[in-house]
Order: C-alpha cells, then structure tokens, then sequence
C-alpha cells in the first residue's frame, strides 16, 4: 500500500533509521588522537575499538528495531487506529533514543576530555534520528487524515 502518503513517509523513515549503521553518531579530537562514536561503539583512528567506554545502550539494535518497526507500520493500513498506536510508540522510543544518543556523547566527551580538551563534532548518524522523528510525525497526521476522511464518509452514508 505505498499510494499513500503515511507509507512514503514510513518507507524513508525506516530507511533512515536502517542507515545510521553506516556514518559516525559523532567524532572527537583530543590529544590522543581521533576517535569516532559510531551506533556500535567508540573507535579510533586505526579502527582499534575504545574498550574502557563500552556503550551502555545498543543504538544500533533499537535504531534497527526503529527501522523495522517503521517498515511493520506500512503493512497496518488496513487498521488506522492500531498503525497510529504503533507509529507513536516508534516515535516515543526514538525520542528516548535521541536522548539517550545526546547523554552518551557529553559522556564520551568528557571521558576523552580527561586528557586534554577534546572538541567534537556531530557526525550524520546524530542528525538523522531527528529526520526520523518529522517522518514519524508526518505519517501520523497523515493517518489521522485518512480517519478522519473514513469516519466522515462513513457519517453522509
């Protein structure tokens, strides 16, 4: 059912949210060197993985759940309510997730500001939750949209 607009904006949505597997959530310079936060883990310049900071929550699992979720959302057209419950709940976890993604990074900053200053920078994977959340919002007015068209034809018959 990808005619209509709710499933376009889930599609990308989902889409998204798969891609933050491949860019950097941010990338730090400090006085020992470059290190890059990715959804997997802290990384140096070498590719060598930062093990005194392990991440705390999986981003890359709930981002994919997210993903998969956004995607489950499009095969619901046939009960608006339930799609719009569902499309909610993804929204609130991706809320928590862009929380959660800004609280490790003042975390991981100021652990590599332990040695000197550290400056950072947000990569694309800090960026693109946020897209993610204006796609989830889109399609739930959308639904509601389409609900609200229903129960008014529904209302003339």
């Amino acid at each position: 059912m990808l005619q209509r607009k709710q499933s376009l904006f889930l599609l990308l949505a989902g889409l998204l949210a798969f891609s933050t597997w491949l860019f950097p959530v941010a990338e730090y310079e400090s006085a020992s060197g470059l290190h890059t936060l990715r959804t997997y883990g802290l990384f140096t310049a070498d590719g060598a993985e930062v093990n005194e900071v392990a991440l705390r929550i999986p981003f890359g699992v709930l981002l994919s759940v997210i993903g998969a979720g956004a995607l489950a959302c499009i095969l619901l057209y046939g009960n608006r309510p339930r799609q719009m419950r569902f499309i909610r709940g993804t929204y609130l976890l991706m809320l928590a997730v862009i929380a959660f993604l800004f609280i490790t990074d003042n975390s991981v900053q100021s652990y590599l500001a332990q040695g000197g200053g550290a400056e950072g920078h947000y990569g694309l994977s800090f960026y693109i939750p946020l897209v993610v959340i204006v796609l989830l919002f889109l399609a739930e007015r959308a639904v509601k949209a389409d609900e609200a068209l229903v129960r008014s034809m529904d209302r003339l018959r």
